[in-house]
């Protein structure tokens, strides 16, 4: 018992744990967003993009330059949350989100690691 308390102890310590019950609203809005481009419904995964991956295709819009993004389809894998961010991954990528006061928002997809530290993004950014 007291180990266990001194682990959640040093979780919140450490910038937030979350247990696995944490990571399922991630991973549904990540399975939604990835569901949505699969099925080629860009209005909706645009939606589930942070605002300001959304702002950043200018006067094109999101829903006509993000099919022409390199994001590669899967099922939401290992999840890791850190208080109001969070990283998802699939088999072919890696995908960051940030939590809203409307809910969990993708703000990076199509993410591979560049070197240990840094992400190059298709869509958005970590």
């Amino acid at each position: 018992m007291i180990v266990k308390v001194l682990a959640f102890g040093a979780c919140l310590l450490l910038a937030g744990c979350t247990g696995a019950s944490g990571q399922e609203p991630v991973k549904e809005a990540t399975g939604r967003f990835l569901g949505a481009l699969a099925s080629g419904d860009h209005r909706s995964a645009c939606a589930l993009l942070a605002p300001r991956v959304r702002e950043s295709w200018g006067p094109g819009g999101c829903e006509h330059s993000l099919p022409g993004a390199a994001v590669p389809g899967g099922t939401p894998g290992t999840a890791s949350v850190w208080s109001e961010e969070a990283q998802v991954k699939t088999g072919d990528d890696t995908l960051f989100l940030h939590e809203f006061s409307t809910g969990w928002l993708i703000t990076g997809a199509g993410c591979h690691l560049r070197n240990e530290q840094v992400y190059d993004c298709a869509v958005g950014g970590p």
